[in-house]
Order: structure tokens, then C-alpha cells, then sequence
């Protein structure tokens, strides 16, 4: 038998996906030339905003996806070069949420409750 996957479970998947390479990438980053405190600080906080929104993808919560969603999105123009890959991760963090909290009001396609209201 074919399990068949719904679009939340594809989109859980991915948000885990992207947030594991913005870690990968941000690791590689970190060593370059020119390192110092704030940049490690700054990279933890990417870092730990990607993998609270990937928590909350996975639990299909909301509010924890939402953070970190919104918090990769505004620190994503603080320093351009790691934004071009924080800014993809973000959205799909984003459109997770989208879809989990229209999947937790029992609606079929995500957006049918975000549209109703």
C-alpha cells in the first residue's frame, strides 16, 4: 500500500530540510576571514531562531514556527550574504505555519480557513 503525504507533511519536511542547510552554510561561513564575537553571535541566533521554527514545523505548532519563521526573515537583512540564505528558509518556515495552522482546524487544503476569514 501507498502512503500518500499531505502538502503540511511535505512542507514539515522541508522546513527541516532548509533549516539543516542555513546551519551547514553558517558553519562554513563562520571560519572566513575576518571573525569575531558579534559573528558567532549573530550565526547562534540564526541558528537557534532556524531550529525553533523547525520545532515547531515538526510538533505542527504554530507560534514556534511563526518565530522562528519572522526571526530569520528580519535578521536576514541585517547581513546580506547570509540573508540570501536565510531569506528562503524563512519563507518556507512562513508557509509551514501557513499550512499548520490551517491543518489544525481540520480544514483539507491549509488555506481554506486563512481565506474564510
Amino acid at each position: 500500500m501507498v502512503r500518500s503525504y499531505s502538502k503540511v507533511d511535505v512542507l514539515r519536511g522541508a522546513s527541516v530540510t532548509a533549516v539543516a542547510i542555513t546551519t551547514v552554510v553558517l558553519l562554513v561561513l563562520l571560519p572566513r576571514p575576518g571573525f569575531r564575537t558579534s559573528r558567532l553571535v549573530l550565526f547562534a541566533a540564526v541558528v537557534a531562531l532556524g531550529w525553533i521554527g523547525a520545532f515547531g514545523a515538526v510538533r505542527k505548532q504554530f507560534w514556534p514556527t511563526v518565530v522562528g519563521g519572522l526571526g530569520l526573515f528580519l535578521l536576514g537583512f541585517w547581513q546580506f550574504t547570509i540573508g540570501l540564505v536565510m531569506l528562503p528558509t524563512s519563507a518556507m518556515l512562513l508557509l509551514t505555519a501557513l499550512f499548520v495552522r490551517g491543518s489544525a482546524a481540520g480544514s483539507n487544503g491549509g488555506l481554506s480557513r486563512i481565506a474564510r476569514s
